[in-house]
């Protein structure tokens, strides 16, 4: 009995113990789930703070945007349209002009970054159908990798062809297939199968679909830009405005090297017109390319608004394309609404895919 007694000393003070260390772990675990939790709330504040943040940026674009429209090239109002309710003897400041660029602003404690871009200063994906010659070139001037000495294969040739009368098969309204082209009988034989468009492009995304971009193409290299920077599905006009194209719009068009499409652009920045050298370069090319620029004012734009707070973790986006040249009494119409605007990152992985073959 008492030796019984003697082995069982301790047992007690084991089961205690084991207790209190799956308390303890309890205790841990819970207190973790609980930060985790108060953390995931702070952080959808930031992130909801930055979201109305960038609200605000984007409102005073669209603002500047209406005034300026408003008050037109000489400060009078336009017809048609109420004149804002602001003080005659105010200066107006416009924060986010449409150049591309960023400006920022602050407003309820954050700090805004909005740029506005106007669709009119890239290739008109819906306008310049009538123009294969532009699109031809830019596609050719993109594939070629921005050097405007590489000469062009018989492959590469092939392959050129196939994108631009594959985007002009898309774009049409017929079901004809052109020498190079693609309509439903290619696209249905697709993994998974669709049908061509046969209309409007309603995005720049939608050239992903069309035979013959590959990814690299639509989303350009190391130096080199791609479909998506260069072209539009918004622009209302026929012509390229070369008011507000990019370096890499005027890189691609002119088949110059980055250097002399950033100087083109610098010169334009400090004031020089640039119309006319473009239209002389593009002449010496195809007069029917010189006929595609021209200089005016904004019509549609794209307007990315940013909201910084202190984690750039919580930094909320949000884009929209609008029509500033609307004739509603609504001012400025919405065309596409970007809510927590797209992930801009570089793609996973820039490989073509495999040559599009013929079955």
């Amino acid at each position: 009995m008492t030796a019984g007694r003697h082995d069982q000393r301790g047992v007690a003070l084991l089961l205690v113990l084991w207790i209190f260390m799956v308390l303890g772990v309890l205790a841990l675990d819970f207190a973790r789930y609980m930060r985790d939790d108060a953390m995931a709330a702070v952080n959808f504040a930031d992130e909801t703070h930055g979201y109305y943040v960038a609200l605000a940026g984007m409102n005073r674009a669209i603002f500047d945007a209406e005034r300026q429209m408003e008050d037109g090239p000489a400060g009078t109002p336009r017809a048609g349209r109420d004149a804002p309710d602001i003080d005659e003897d105010e200066e107006f400041e416009q924060l986010v002009p449409p150049d591309g660029q960023w400006h920022e602003g602050d407003f309820a404690g954050g700090r805004w970054s909005v740029r506005m871009t106007d669709e009119s200063g890239r290739i008109s994906l819906n306008r310049h159908a009538e123009n294969p010659a532009l699109l031809k070139r830019v596609v050719s001037n993109l594939m070629l990798g921005g050097d405007p000495t590489a000469g062009v294969d018989r492959r590469t040739s092939a392959s050129i062809d196939t994108v631009v009368d594959a985007i002009l098969d898309w774009r049409d309204v017929d079901d004809e297939k052109r020498a190079h082209g693609a309509e439903n009988a290619y696209y249905m034989k697709r993994r998974p199968p669709y049908t061509a468009k046969n209309g409007f492009f309603d995005s720049p995304e939608e050239l992903l679909l069309v035979r013959g971009v590959t990814a690299e193409l639509f989303y350009g290299r190391d130096g080199v830009p791609g479909l998506r920077d260069v072209v539009t599905s918004y622009g209302k006009s026929r012509k390229l405005n070369l008011r507000s194209a990019s370096a890499a719009v005027l890189q691609v068009l002119l088949g110059t090297d980055p250097v002399t499409a950033e100087d083109l652009i610098a010169q334009r920045d400090s004031g020089a017109p640039i119309l006319e050298q473009v239209q002389g370069m593009l002449n010496t090319i195809d007069p029917l390319l010189a006929e595609s620029v021209g200089d005016f004012p904004p019509r549609v734009v794209t307007i990315e608004a940013r909201g910084d707070l202190v984690d750039k973790r919580n930094q909320s986006r949000v884009a929209v394309v609008a029509d500033l040249s609307s004739e509603s009494s609504q001012g400025v119409r919405i065309l596409r609404w970007l809510d927590r605007a797209p992930w801009s990152g570089p793609l996973p992985s820039t490989g073509a895919r495999p040559e599009d073959e013929d079955s």
